[in-house]
């Protein structure tokens, strides 16, 4: 009946497995496709961060680098160092390109130390201020050895000309960003090359009428610095040019007001190019950012420009010099002479610097300039770049994500139908076994039931056997008592007749007057005789009563009570005597005095005339004379009680199945099998002790009793 029901619940187990499964399945295609999503998201954007563009900062890892306004530390033998030295300050934005430019180039040299330091000398340009500067980086780089000095833009040029025999002797200088380059400055200076910053303004006006034909006029705003001066004269040089074309209109000596002014109202056939506004009449100083943002936001026409750090908001842009790579171009120039080896000689000055065609997304848009337009290569900064273009590889790997999930889904979409189908026949088994079942428990009920009822029926004989065998045991502790008190009160008898006897032989005498002295003697010593005797025979019946009175009441009374244990062995072998005289056994006890126990009584006497009636029937023939021990030991709080007898023994098979119900050898014989179950039971269930039984054929039998000295 278990099998069945196992197999009904082993169906119902594989119909929930069977969702189970398909639901564990599908949230672990979902989980390792969201982990594979993120991974490559995240992944993808650092990779988009990380694109080398111009005019995105640039990281600064593995670069050693220290401000040159703090003391310069690290200066080790193993280590390249090269100084830049920047004409401005650490803010303006051409600076910070052309530093970035640099860096980029040092990326991945560990060993290069790159120090920076910035003269500021975009209002600071004064003789004085020049002097005191070199007096102060005489005391700063006083003993420091530089491998290389890069040098931007036309201050630190001229100011690293100037010097360099005191300040960095023997060290090659590498220059960036200059506009007033004269070969003849450095004819016979062997350590000095790098890049000049041209500025292509032909360029920057051809693509601009190129995409604006209807233009013809060309605001120029500029101021009167020396580069506006600088700018101004290189705009001159290329006018003739357009001069057919084209009028030139000059903003300058303006305020920022007055020039914010003019450009809002330009007409739509004109352009604005800007210079540089850093300083208008009122002596306003505007950074790059500030005059290229308030210039291209007030503008109401495209505005063009010539250098990178413009392109922002507004400005329209042109061929642009970048600031970026003309750091990135010196700072090649020298990594190939500090960890290539390369000779300054071998490197002549760059006279064209890297120019590139860039433009601003917005302004194009509001120029109605379309980018197909636009010369080939152009770069379009601030454009919105749509999410395919960012993450075009993304987009691409999430559509074979979707088509291999899709695929994943139809898979499981066809299993789970085909689980369901077997489900279904599983419930149609599981029904057809569910009645099989109920027919089958139903039988086995019945079949319990009678089994049951056996069973019952077993154990009630089993307990009226162990009761009979108890009644037989105590019938023949009766029979032998009975027979054992009719020999003292037969004694007695006999004596008290022929007493009577005497008396009436006396009697006779004295009423006869025959009666002598002697007669008197005789009758005296005669009733002294019978008295003595009658005495001894009754004293005997009276002990005989006295045990068999105890036994019995123990037999029939099943109470614990406190005994002494030898006094108990002496009363139980007194009644068994009668049985004991029958054989020529010899009972030997060992016990010592004082052994007080709380025990049943009753148990004990079935426990010693079990073990002797199976010496007694097995272990000896019925002319066989032997010897029982019963030894008694106290340790603890444990009795310990060895029984043995010298007799047969027995077998190993005979030995193992002693203590079983109903096992006997001698069946039939007087034999019932249950003498040793009895005694089993009651030490090990009743007195809650053990029995162990060793034997060996031909060489007798021991059992070892432990007993607790309180039951």
């Amino acid at each position: 009946m278990a099998k069945v029901v196992l197999q009904v619940k082993t169906f119902d187990t594989q119909e929930g497995n069977a969702v189970k499964y398909a639901v564990s399945l599908s949230l672990l295609t979902v989980l390792i496709i969201t982990f594979l999503l993120g991974g490559t998201f995240i992944f993808l954007i650092k990779h988009e961060l990380a694109v080398d563009i111009p005019w995105l900062r640039h990281k600064e890892a593995n670069i050693l680098h220290s401000a040159a306004n703090e003391n310069i530390e690290s200066f080790h033998n193993d280590r390249k160092k090269i100084l830049v030295l920047h004409s401005y300050d650490s803010e303006m934005p051409w600076v910070k390109l052309e530093e970035e430019g640099i860096k980029s180039v040092f990326q991945q040299e560990k060993q290069a130390i790159l120090s920076f330091d910035y003269m500021d000398t975009k209002y600071n340009i004064t003789p004085d201020y020049l002097s005191n500067l070199y007096k102060f980086y005489e005391q700063k780089y006083k003993g420091k050895k530089f491998d290389a000095v890069i040098v931007t833009d036309d201050a630190a040029y001229d100011f690293a000309r100037t010097y360099q025999q005191t300040l960095f002797p023997l060290t090659p200088i590498i220059f960036c960003g200059v506009n007033y380059f004269n070969e003849a400055d450095i004819k016979d200076k062997e350590w000095v090359t790098g890049v000049i910053e041209d500025v292509d303004i032909k360029d920057t006006i051809d693509v601009a009428l190129a995409l604006q034909p209807q233009v013809k006029k060309i605001v120029v705003i500029n101021d009167e610095t020396a580069v506006g001066k600088a700018n101004k004269q290189l705009l001159e040089k290329s006018m003739p040019v357009f001069k057919e074309k084209v009028q030139f209109v000059f903003l300058e000596k303006m305020a920022m007001s007055e020039v914010l002014e003019q450009v809002a109202a330009l007409s739509d056939d004109t352009i604005v190019l800007l210079m540089t506004f850093n300083v208008d009449k009122n002596d306003t100083i505007f950074s790059y950012e500030e005059s290229g943002s308030l210039i291209g936001a007030k503008s109401r026409v495209p505005v063009y420009c010539f250098w990178d750090f413009y392109l922002q908001d507004g400005m329209l842009g042109g061929m642009i010099t970048s600031g970026y790579n003309q750091g990135k171009t010196a700072g090649q120039m020298a990594r190939k002479i500090v960890f290539e080896g390369a000779k300054l000689a071998d490197m002549p000055v760059v006279t064209e610097s890297t120019k590139q065609y860039m433009f601003g997304f917005n302004a194009l848009r509001k120029a109605g300039i379309k980018e197909e337009q636009l010369p080939a290569g152009s770069v379009i900064v601030n454009k919105p770049v749509t999410f395919y273009e960012t993450y075009k590889s993304l987009v691409w790997f999430l559509m074979v994500l979707f088509v291999v999930l899709l695929f994943l889904v139809t898979v499981l979409a066809i299993n789970i139908n085909r689980r369901r189908k077997v489900e279904e026949e599983i419930r149609q088994l599981n029904r057809a076994l569910e009645n099989q079942v109920s027919e089958r428990t139903r039988a086995l009920q019945d079949t319990n039931s009678t089994l049951r009822q056996t069973l019952e029926d077993l154990h009630q004989a089993r307990r009226h056997l162990v009761e009979s065998e108890k009644m037989a045991l105590l019938g023949e502790l009766v029979a032998g008592i009975a027979h054992e008190i009719n020999t003292p009160i037969g004694n007695s008898i006999t004596a008290i007749s022929h007493l009577t006897m005497l008396t009436g032989e006396f009697n006779q005498k004295f009423l006869g007057g025959q009666m002598k002295r002697s007669d008197l003697e005789t009758y005296l010593e005669s009733c002294n005789k019978v008295s003595k005797i009658i005495t001894t025979n009754l004293d005997r019946a009276a002990e005989l009563i006295r045990s068999f009175k105890k036994v019995a009441v123990d037999q029939l009374v099943e109470e614990r009570r406190n005994f002494d244990l030898k006094e108990y062995i002496q009363d139980v072998l007194i009644s068994l005597n009668p049985q004991l005289k029958k054989t020529q056994h010899k009972i030997n006890v060992t016990c010592p005095e004082g052994i007080n126990v709380y025990w049943y009584p009753g148990a004990f006497w079935q426990i010693i005339s079990n073990m002797l009636n199976n010496s007694i029937l097995h272990a000896y023939d019925p002319e066989e004379s032997g010897t029982i021990s019963i030894t008694i030991s106290y340790e603890a709080g444990i009795i310990t009680l060895i029984y043995a007898d010298d007799g047969k023994g027995m077998e190993a098979e005979v030995q193992k199945k002693i203590f079983e119900p109903f096992f006997t050898t001698r069946r039939g014989t007087g034999g019932t099998g249950l003498g040793m179950h009895i005694v089993y039971n009651l030490v090990v269930f009743k007195m809650k002790g053990t029995v162990e039984c060793a034997s060996q054929l031909g060489n007798g039998t021991v059992f070892t009793i432990k007993l607790p000295e309180r039951t």
